[in-house]
């Protein structure tokens, strides 16, 4: 990536070289680049942050060009990795110097390539090459990490740069209208709506983090009151979400699938442990009260307006194809697609998994798809079912 951003750099500077630079309208720029550079969105759980200080940078363009923008970019960069609170400085600055590089080169070859188009245009080629060079990147970065899914990662990424652009670019466009009026001191008024927008993206961000804690703290509490679950939840969550993108759900809805796949017996913890964990076969009396876990489950989950999506799914994985399942006898195409990949998913984990059980011995992964291509098209869906062999023997 180092050696593509130093290429982005050479075509750039040969594509259009630093002409004459108007100072004090790039020191106030840069300033102002600087203060919205300390102070961006941090995003804990995913370990980025989002910077809000491009539209700023877009202003260099008409006050020496691309490189210049490019150059104080980097300027800034280092400024606010030595200002900003928190260790492993160098480890950050050597992550994030590629990519602002590259991004920048992109975005100033694209305004070099709009040259004699409007300048609004051109400002519009530059923040959109910008953005989605440095949110894939990112993406593909965190990718290597181990931090998500490329796929879901650059999904997200897409989705905050449809979110941010408009408003980027409306105080861009601002920034290049008081450059062009001879109005510097309108310039430094722009990070009022920059702050309004981080305001915003801080206040959805903290709401999905509630989402997300409360996931775990529903998981940590069903993991407590049944040890087993420990391991099987969290591979019946990468199981289903696998087989989900195979039968082609998109990636966001494929991570909501591994969400829910995760959750899906939340309610056995309104179900007695005595009679989950007995070794002996259960009684018909008790083997209705655990039928009712997928309700429970469905109740505990219907109260958060987050999990709102996936309560039919949780509701309806112990549904079959012809209708013997539970809670509603439901048939094939009344069952939820994401309930289908569930049960398959929970039903092969259940079987093969490593955790023993009190009620049976674990079978080998062979002997787990045999029963899985035995119950298919009556218990199973067929479709999910091939899709869950190629995924195990594709190496999930």
């Amino acid at each position: 990536m180092t050696v593509a951003a130093l290429g982005g750099i050479a075509v750039l500077a040969w594509a259009a070289p630093v002409g004459e630079v108007a100072w004090l309208a790039a020191v106030v720029l840069l300033s102002c680049a600087l203060v919205s550079e300390l102070r961006p969105v941090h995003f804990a759980r995913e370990g980025v942050f989002l910077s809000l200080s491009l539209p700023f940078l877009t202003g260099l363009l008409f006050t020496g060009g691309p490189v210049v923008a490019l150059l104080v970019e980097v300027i800034v960069l280092f400024a606010a990795t030595l200002l900003r609170p928190g260790p492993r400085k160098a480890y950050w600055l050597g992550l994030n110097l590629p990519i602002v590089m590259l991004s920048s080169s992109v975005g100033g070859i694209l305004w070099w390539a709009t040259l004699g188009g409007h300048w609004a245009l051109r400002m519009v080629a530059f923040v959109a090459g910008y953005l989605v060079t440095n949110v894939s990147l990112v993406g593909w970065m965190n990718h290597l990490l181990g931090a998500q899914r490329f796929g879901s990662q650059a999904l997200d990424g897409v989705r905050s740069t449809v979110l941010c652009f408009g408003a980027y670019l409306l105080v861009a466009l601002g920034v290049g209208v008081s450059l062009r009026g001879d109005a510097l001191w309108i310039v430094p008024l722009m990070i009022i709506p920059l702050e309004l927008l981080r305001w915003i993206i801080s206040s959805y961000k903290r709401m999905e983090d509630h989402a997300y804690e409360t996931m775990v703290a529903l998981t940590i509490m069903l993991q407590r009151a049944h040890p087993y679950t420990h391991g099987h939840l969290e591979r019946v969550g990468r199981l289903a979400e696998d087989v989900g993108r195979r039968l082609g759900l998109s990636p966001t809805r494929a991570l909501l699938l591994r969400k829910a796949a995760v959750l899906h017996d939340i309610g056995k913890i309104a179900i007695d442990e005595e009679i989950l964990d007995k070794p002996a076969k259960l009684t018909e009396a008790e083997y209705e009260h655990v039928k009712q876990h997928s309700e429970f489950g469905a109740h505990i989950l219907s109260q958060s307006e987050r999990f709102r999506e996936i309560v039919p799914w949780i509701r309806h994985h112990h549904e079959r194809l012809d209708g013997k399942g539970y809670p509603l006898k439901l048939h094939d195409q009344d069952i939820p697609l994401e309930s289908k990949v569930i049960a398959v998913s929970d039903a092969f984990d259940a079987m093969a998994g490593s955790e023993p059980r009190s009620y049976r011995d674990p079978m080998t992964p062979d002997q787990a798809i045999s029963e899985l291509e035995r119950c298919s098209g009556t218990q199973f869906d067929r479709r999910v079912v091939n899709a869950f062999i190629e995924a195990i023997r594709g190496g999930v």
